[in-house]
């Protein structure tokens, strides 16, 4: 499994949480809505830093010429 495709799992299990919490649970009202969109932000991070990873790996561009 690639850095990517792990960050992606990650990713979207986080959504998932940060969905069933919205979902899930109305009457915890602000307390969920905050906690999901903190998971929301942590799934942008994981894919952000799978991106920075990916450019880092590459091989400067003299090499893919």
């Amino acid at each position: 499994m690639t850095h990517e495709e792990f960050a992606e799992r990650i990713a979207e299990r986080l959504e998932a949480r940060a969905y069933a919490l919205e979902h899930g649970s109305r009457s915890a009202g602000h307390a969920a809505a905050s906690r999901a969109t903190g998971l929301r932000t942590a799934a942008a991070l994981a894919r952000e830093e799978a991106a920075a990873v990916t450019q880092e790996e590459a091989p400067p561009p003299e090499a893919q010429a």
